[in-house]
């Protein structure tokens, strides 16, 4: 397994060759679809190519941060610590590309995955000192976890309640960060809390533990989409009828969009005007989040991306299969995603400061024009759906 492990993340560090997910065609298109099967071929087909480029750059980003890590822990210190901080924020850019691939029925949910690696919101004193309890968390209490090891993180993961986050990209955010109670900057935590800070070394056990776990709950989301998994076969992806795959899909972006972004992660920051309801609250990088999640789904909805470590990608998109049905409607779906991406990139960082603002300022509207945004794209992949006609049976 070990080295299976290790193949696998060699291969991302030599670099993905420039492969897709290549297929027999399917039946021809049943009278009366609006689009035909040769488009949704050609769709589906780029959406899995798509998923391997994502994941691959979402490990291969992983993977350096890990090494970050373990140049902190072989040379502590404020640039070393600096460097891993850095290489978290950009690795978190990449990852958070490939949320469009949540809510779809795929290796992401299906492998139960997601709260390994993207669990929130958390309760910061499951894993260490808080401000107001300095001896709280698994790092200041070994009767919790007497040896610290990515396996026994995973074990108390949600514990004995969801906020209860042991593992994942949050949980390294507060270990690398600390609280934020800054109105000027994201947490303060010292280099000095892995070197001569009270179980400094159950912190740096801490750190790298759930740092190797993130890199291989990734390599194994990666993994399922393979297009080495497709050359010879179909693949589980493809055996599912491609209408149903397409629901899932437009579920899946559909989801997102509304669900997570607009509700979720901003409508309810709004309201609360809280630090706490902050995605990434630690470390300020919320906007970042929010502009990869609709850099992942403009990849979705054009076929095109251009990863960081290999070569661009394009193919048809999920507009191509609504075009195919009606033009007129993927015209109104990406009129609206400009708007979404335009709204969204105005967002004035840091998030929080953005949502505590008063409620007529700049900052704050600017979340609200975002989320408005995001639900009229939600409406118009509505439509779209009615358009392409996913629930109607044919023979």
């Amino acid at each position: 397994m070990r080295f299976r492990l290790l193949s696998i993340i060699l291969a991302f560090l030599l670099g993905v060759s420039s492969l897709r997910a290549d297929f027999e065609y399917f039946i021809e298109t049943p009278e009366g679809q609006p689009f035909s099967n040769k488009v949704a071929f050609e769709f589906l087909s780029n959406y899995a190519t798509l998923a391997w480029y994502l994941y691959s750059d979402a490990v291969r980003s992983a993977v350096e941060f890990n090494m970050a890590v373990y140049r902190f822990r072989k040379e502590p210190g404020a640039e070393t610590f600096a460097a891993a901080k850095a290489t978290w924020v950009e690795a978190r850019k990449i990852y958070g590309r490939t949320e469009v691939y949540r809510f779809s029925e795929g290796p992401i949910d299906n492998m139960e995955l997601e709260i390994l690696i993207n669990a929130w919101p958390i309760d910061e004193s499951y894993i260490d000192y808080t401000r107001d309890d300095p001896h709280s968390g698994i790092v200041n209490r070994p009767e919790m976890l007497p040896r610290i090891t990515s396996l026994e993180l995973r074990k108390l993961n949600q514990a004995g309640g969801e906020a209860n986050v042991s593992t994942g990209w949050h949980a390294i955010e507060f270990l690398l960060w600390g609280q934020d109670h800054f109105a000027d900057g994201p947490g303060r935590r010292q280099w000095t809390d892995y070197t001569t800070a009270p179980n400094a070394d159950r912190r740096m056990a801490y750190l790298v533990a759930s740092t190797e776990l993130l890199r291989s709950q990734l390599v194994a989301v990666a993994q399922e989409w393979s297009l080495a998994n497709y050359d010879n076969h179909t693949g589980d992806f493809f055996l599912k009828r491609p209408t149903t795959l397409i629901k899932q899909i437009m579920r899946g972006v559909t989801s997102l969009a509304g669900r997570e972004l607009a509700a979720e992660r901003m409508s309810l920051a709004l309201r609360s005007k809280s630090q706490e309801d902050e995605h990434s609250c630690f470390s300020d990088t919320t906007h970042l989040d929010l502009i990869a999640n609709v850099e992942g789904l403009e990849a979705i909805l054009t076929g095109e991306f251009d990863p960081v470590y290999a070569p661009p990608v394009a193919g048809k998109g999920l507009l191509d299969l609504i075009a195919d049905a009606d033009r007129e409607a993927a015209d109104t779906v990406w009129e609206k995603f400009v708007a979404v991406k335009e709204r969204v990139e105005a967002i004035e960082p840091p998030f929080d400061q953005a949502i505590m603002a008063e409620e007529h300022t700049p900052p704050f509207q600017n979340v609200k024009a975002a989320v408005q945004a995001l639900w009229t794209l939600v409406y118009a992949l509505a439509d779209a759906d009615e358009v392409l006609q996913l629930d109607v049976k044919r023979s």
